[in-house]
């Protein structure tokens, strides 16, 4: 039995944490590890998050972008697709994984520089974390790895204009000091509240303010 979770950003950077509903999934079965929604449990997921950012924010978003760890199954992408277009116009669903098989190799001492973007087919893959030139400073211990962008479903947005979006999301960690992190904010703090709703009772609502989680 799984729980999905998830987080709701708007453009101020509040936030909602919200546990949706329970699920079963049998990794023998489905042939994977990884949980995946069926198409009801991820429109029952979108439409949880919509009605409850309406009640907070009294209005509708003009845009919804979801960022997810995993690539988007074919009954995942149809139900997310099905909640979001009855309610909001614009959207954009992206997969942003974190991997270290792919890295570009520099001709200087230093890596590549932070924010830069290369392509493989309909993969993208950015540099959030690498050399920055306005402090001529390389700020990591280890040779860095670009994000994979994939599943850029919806393209209402370019991916140009989202994959500056992830980059500035990655400076949003205020428990740090650093300038910026290897993932966006939406990724990285769905890891750390996860581990926080492990420990509240199914019977308990978790508070949903994002401020009582970081």
């Amino acid at each position: 039995m799984q729980t999905s979770l998830v987080q709701a950003f708007d453009e101020r950077g509040e936030g909602l944490v919200l546990r949706g509903h329970e699920f079963e999934w049998d990794p023998n079965k489905t042939g994977s590890r990884s949980p995946r929604l069926t198409a009801e449990g991820a429109h029952q997921l979108m439409a949880l998050v919509l009605d409850r950012y309406e009640a907070v924010m009294k209005q509708t978003p003009a845009r919804i972008v979801v960022h997810k760890t995993s690539r988007y199954w074919p009954d995942e992408r149809d139900g997310f697709r099905a909640a979001i277009e009855s309610r909001v116009r614009c959207y954009d669903l992206m997969a942003l994984e974190a991997q270290s098989r792919v890295r570009l190799i520099t001709t200087s001492k230093y890596p590549p520089l932070r924010g830069t973007r290369f392509s493989f087919g309909e993969l993208d893959y950015l540099y959030t974390t690498g050399y920055i030139s306005a402090l001529n400073e390389f700020h990591g211990m280890h040779v860095p790895a670009p994000l994979q962008v994939a599943d850029h479903v919806g393209q209402d947005s370019s991916r140009d204009a989202l994959l500056k979006e992830v980059l500035a999301l990655t400076k949003l960690n205020w428990n740090s000091a650093a300038l910026g992190g290897l993932l966006p904010i939406t990724i990285k703090f769905s890891g750390l509240v996860g581990e926080i709703m492990r420990e509240i009772p199914a019977d308990r609502e978790p508070l949903p303010q994002f401020k009582f989680y970081i």
